[in-house]
């Protein structure tokens, strides 16, 4: 098959650059001084635990600029508050092309049903980063998790998961992929307070404080509204071995990429001073749900708050005193 990712970041970037390493035929869709940068050095740089190499990958600034074969795949890796638009960029692509959306937030896939036939969900379990175009930096090895929307299996999943275990990552099969992409939700919900605090390090007991109420409002949200978020394969910590991980600190190791320094998303973009925040589409999920259901969500909403601050202010990451948030939290 031929892999095309689309909104190559980090992790798309990642996994392409893994897949096009592995012998695929990919190309990576992205930004301008991202697809510059890739011919200008012909190939990506990939640094990983074992170093840093140049992989040859092709690159495009727009999907109309290539050829979509029958055998090609699409990976929608773009933040989810694009996947709207993107559709414009598709737009001309036959309805029965394969689209992946291995993205944040619980919508993705549904806006791309509206137009492709085949649509499939997937779950990112590595941190990626990317402050330079040209180039992306992560483990080298990480964990895929995919699956037919809204769930059953198929043998294409089986053809994808035979691909991507050429790769250093591994991969999995998910008969329902929402409710795994609801559990990744529940670990978005706490993996941006590291990247807001200051001196994250020397306030891990407040951060625990606030990560654990977040969670233990997100599950009481999903549990009010019905929603079921589980590891299908029973990889992944449930809810409540997530909630219990706080009492030995498991839980905030987020973004330790095993002595290889990594930030993850919302860090890279309160750095890159985007005011557009993926956030708002997981934290902001879980306070609209709470809304409906009459379950309170106040540190949810005083994460989202001070978020939004840094962003609109150009604070950067790590620039809010923890004890704003629980304060506003707890009024």
């Amino acid at each position: 098959m031929r892999y095309i990712i689309q909104g190559a970041g980090a992790i798309g970037s990642a996994i392409g650059g893994s897949l096009a390493k592995a012998g695929f035929d990919v190309t990576l869709i992205s930004r301008k001084p991202h697809v510059e940068a890739i011919k200008r050095q012909n190939g990506i740089f990939l640094h990983t635990l074992k170093g840093t190499e140049l992989q040859p990958v092709r690159a495009a600034e727009r999907i109309a600029e290539i050829e979509i074969s029958h055998d090609s795949v699409i990976f929608q890796t773009m933040k989810a508050h694009d996947t709207e638009a993107s559709l414009k960029d598709l737009s001309k692509i036959n309805r029965n092309t394969p689209i992946v959306c291995f993205q944040n937030g619980v919508e993705n896939e549904a806006i791309i049903s509206r137009v492709f036939k085949r649509v499939y969900g997937g779950v990112v379990r590595f941190t990626g980063t990317m402050m330079n175009p040209g180039e992306t930096r992560f483990a080298g090895t990480g964990k895929l998790i995919l699956g037919p929307y809204p769930d059953g299996m198929d043998t294409f999943t089986e053809h994808m998961v035979e691909d991507i275990s050429n790769t250093p990552f591994t991969v999995l099969k998910s008969t329902n992929i929402l409710q795994d992409k609801w559990l990744k939700l529940l670990v978005n919900l706490i993996s941006c307070i590291k990247p807001m605090v200051k001196n994250p390090s020397r306030n891990m007991e407040k951060r625990i404080e606030i990560c654990r109420h977040a969670l233990a409002e997100g599950i009481a949200v999903l549990a009010k509204a019905g929603i079921t978020a589980a590891s299908t394969n029973g990889t992944e910590d449930s809810p409540e071995k997530m909630m219990s991980n706080f009492d030995n600190a498991l839980a905030l190791a987020e973004g330790v990429g095993q002595g290889m320094e990594l930030q993850n998303s919302t860090w890279q973009t309160l750095a890159k001073h985007r005011k557009m925040l993926e956030n708002d589409l997981y934290t902001g999920t879980i306070i609209t749900l709470g809304e409906k259901h009459g379950v309170p969500t106040p540190y949810n909403k005083a994460i989202l708050f001070y978020l939004h601050d840094i962003a609109n202010r150009e604070l950067g990451p790590e620039s809010i005193a923890v004890d704003d948030i629980l304060n506003m939290a707890k009024k």
